[in-house]
C-alpha cells in the first residue's frame, strides 16, 4: 500500500534581529558566557563545538591584518578551521586571562566542579539572559544570526558553506534563505523609483475622514466540526470514506484553521453526494464513474456556479478516490482522466498607476495623525500596500516576526506551508514605528491588535480598506488588491520578475505573471533602450536615416536597388 506524506512547507531560518542580539549582549554580565556568546554569533560555531572546543584548539590570535583561527571538530568528527575576528577575540582572550588553572584543557568550565560546561548549560545560561532581555533565543538561533549578517555583508555562500562546515551548498542555503541582500536592494530601489514618481494632478481630498468606527467586539464562534452529525443521511461507506479523508487532511493545516477548513471540505462533499444522489444513487465512492463528473459539471453550471469552484469540487472527490485506490479498493481509473474546463484568462485587479499613487498621497496624509486608532489603520495599511501580504497573513504577523531596523517582515508558515521574508519601504517603516510606540507588546503577541487589546479581525481589515476606498473615490479597494498592485508597480519600476516572486511568495513565476501587468509605456521605454544598446554595437543601416512613411516610396529606393528588383 503506498503511503503519501504530507506536502512539507518551507521554513525560514530562525535568526535573531540585531536589535535582539545587541539586548542579549547587554544582558550577559559573566565574562564567561560572553566569551562563548561571541564564539556562537561571531564564529558560527554549533553549540556542541563550542563545548568541545579545547586550549590548544586556538591555533592563532586575531591582529589587525588578520583574523584568529581555531580547530573545531564538527558533525561527523570533520575537523575544519574558522575565523574569528579581532574583536570577538578579545572576548575569549578575556575569559582565557581569568580561567581557573585546572587539569582539564577545555576552553568551558562549569561553575560547579571545574569541569566542561555542558551544551545544557549554554541552553540553559541563554534561556535565562533571554528572560532578562525579553528575547527567546537558543544557540543555534545565534549560528542561523551569524550565517545572516555574512549573507548581508556579501559573502558568497560557497565561502560561507565552508565556514559553517556543510558538506552540501543546499544545507547553507537553508541558513541564508532569509537574507538576500540584492532582493532587498532591488525592492528598495523600486520603491524609491515610485516614491519619487510625480504624483496625479487630482486634488487630494480636502478633510481627512475619520478613523474606522471599532465593530462592536464578538467571540469567535466555536469552529470545531460536529462529526457525528455529519451526512447522516448518506450510505454509510460514503459517509465513512469523506470523513476519513478530511481528518486526515486536517492534521496538514494551521491549528487555528482546521476547524474552518473542514467545514468548508465537507460542505463541498456534501454538494457533491447530494447530487449524486440525486442523479444516480450509488452506495460506494468507488462506483463514481467519468460520466458522474461531467453530469455534476452540468448540472452545477446550469445552477450558475463558477466553473473553478465545480472543479474544485471534483478535484477533492478525485483526490478521495485515489486515496481509496492507494489502500486496494477497485476504483475506476477512468476518472483520472477527468479534465477540468478551461478558465477564461482573468481580468487585471491591479489599481491604474494614478489611483495607486492617489492612495500613497492619502495614507502619507495621515501619518501626521497621534490617535492610536488611525495609527493602527496606517500601520496595516501600508504593510498591505508595500509588501504584498495576504490579508490572513498579515493578521497572523507576530511581534518577534518585525524586524523595523533591518527593514523586513518575517512570514511564517504562509499558503503552502511556506516561510518567506518580504521587506519594508521607509514609509512602512515609519507607520510600523509610529504604531509600536503606542504600546509595548510581547514577542509571541500578535502585532496588529486594537488599543484595548483585541486582535484585528479580517472583516475589520476588509471593511477598513473599503472606508478608504470610498474616500479617494476607488471602489472595491481590498488586500488581494492591493497585492496585485504592488506586484504590477513593481514590474513596471524595473523589478525582475523572479524577485517579484520570492517576495509573493509564489511556487512558479508563471503565477507571478498573473499579477504582475506590464504597462504598454514600459514594454514602450525598455524596447528603445534595448534598441540603443543593438544599434550602437552594429552597423548602421544607411547614412541618412528616412521617415517610416517615406520607406515604401519608389522615389527613395536606391538605383541599385530598382536595378536588383527589375532582375528579379
Amino acid at each position: 500500500m503506498k503511503r503519501h506524506a504530507g506536502k512539507q512547507g518551507h521554513r525560514l531560518p530562525r535568526d535573531l534581529s540585531d536589535e535582539m542580539v545587541e539586548r542579549l549582549w547587554h544582558s550577559i554580565t559573566s565574562i564567561r558566557d560572553r566569551a562563548w556568546f561571541a564564539l556562537l554569533l561571531r564564529a558560527g560555531l554549533r553549540v556542541g563545538e563550542a563545548v568541545g572546543l579545547k586550549l590548544e584548539d586556538v591555533l592563532s590570535p586575531a591582529s589587525e591584518s588578520q583574523p584568529a583561527r581555531l580547530r573545531v571538530c564538527g558533525k561527523g568528527r570533520k575537523e575544519r578551521l574558522v575565523l574569528l575576528t579581532a574583536d570577538a577575540y578579545a572576548v575569549l582572550q578575556a575569559w582565557l586571562l581569568m580561567r581557573p588553572v585546572v587539569s582539564s584543557t577545555y576552553v568551558f568550565l562549569n561553575e560547579r566542579d571545574g569541569g566542561p560546561l555542558s551544551a545544557n548549560g549554554i541552553e540553559y545560561c541563554l534561556r535565562g539572559y533571554g528572560k532578562q532581555a525579553g528575547v527567546s533565543a537558543t544557540p543555534h538561533q545565534l549560528r542561523h544570526t551569524y550565517a545572516r549578517q555574512l549573507t548581508e555583508a556579501g559573502m558568497p555562500i560557497t565561502s560561507l558553506g565552508k565556514l559553517l562546515g556543510h558538506s552540501q551548498v543546499s544545507t547553507t542555503q537553508i541558513y541564508t534563505a532569509g537574507a538576500d541582500p540584492q532582493l532587498a536592494q532591488a525592492y528598495q530601489q523600486a520603491m524609491q523609483r515610485l516614491a519619487s514618481a510625480p504624483l496625479p494632478l487630482q486634488e487630494a481630498p480636502s478633510s481627512l475622514p475619520p478613523a474606522a468606527p471599532l465593530l462592536p467586539f464578538q467571540e469567535r464562534p466555536d469552529a470545531s466540526v460536529d462529526w457525528e452529525a455529519w451526512g447522516l443521511e448518506l450510505p454509510p461507506a460514503i459517509r465513512e470514506a469523506t470523513l476519513a479523508f478530511v481528518k486526515r487532511r486536517q492534521s496538514l493545516w494551521k491549528p487555528g484553521k482546521r476547524g474552518k477548513r473542514a467545514k468548508v471540505i465537507l460542505g463541498e462533499f456534501h454538494r457533491f453526494w447530494s447530487r449524486q444522489m440525486k442523479l444516480r444513487p450509488i452506495q460506494h465512492p468507488t462506483e463514481l464513474t467519468l460520466q458522474d463528473f461531467h453530469n455534476f459539471q452540468t448540472l452545477r453550471s446550469t445552477e450558475e456556479t463558477v466553473a473553478h469552484t465545480v472543479d474544485y469540487t471534483i478535484s477533492l472527490v478525485i483526490e478521495l478516490l485515489r486515496q481509496l485506490a492507494d489502500q486496494g479498493m477497485s476504483v475506476n481509473h477512468t476518472i483520472f482522466r477527468f479534465k477540468p474546463r478551461s478558465r477564461p484568462e482573468s481580468l487585471p485587479r491591479h489599481l491604474q498607476e494614478d489611483e495607486a499613487q492617489r492612495l500613497d498621497q492619502f495614507m502619507l496624509e495621515r501619518l501626521v495623525s497621534s490617535d492610536e486608532q488611525v495609527r493602527l489603520e496606517n500601520a496595516c495599511s501600508f504593510v498591505l500596500a508595500h509588501t504584498g501580504l495576504r490579508a490572513s497573513e498579515c493578521l497572523e504577523l507576530c511581534v518577534q516576526d518585525l524586524d523595523l531596523p533591518g527593514k523586513r517582515l518575517f512570514v511564517r508558515d504562509g499558503k503552502g506551508r511556506k516561510d518567506r521574508v518580504v521587506y519594508l519601504s521607509d514609509t512602512a517603516c515609519q507607520a510600523l514605528q509610529q504604531y509600536m510606540s503606542t504600546a509595548s507588546r510581547h514577542a509571541h503577541a500578535l502585532l496588529f491588535t486594537f488599543p484595548d487589546g483585541r486582535p484585528v479581525s479580517y472583516m475589520w481589515l476588509y471593511q477598513h480598506l473599503l472606508a478608504i476606498g470610498q474616500a479617494i473615490q476607488i471602489p472595491s479597494l481590498t488586500a488581494h488588491r492591493l497585492r496585485h498592485t504592488l506586484a504590477t508597480r513593481l514590474l513596471n519600476a524595473g523589478m525582475e520578475i523572479t524577485r517579484i516572486q520570492k517576495i509573493l511568495g509564489h511556487e512558479h513565476v508563471n503565477t507571478t505573471m498573473i499579477y504582475a501587468r506590464i504597462h504598454d509605456q514600459t514594454v514602450e521605454t525598455e524596447y528603445r533602450q534595448a534598441m540603443k544598446k543593438i544599434e550602437r554595437q552594429q552597423m548602421p543601416l544607411s547614412n541618412v536615416p528616412l521617415l517610416a512613411e517615406h520607406w515604401l516610396m519608389k522615389s527613395n529606393i536606391d538605383p541599385q536597388i530598382k536595378t536588383l528588383d527589375n532582375s528579379v
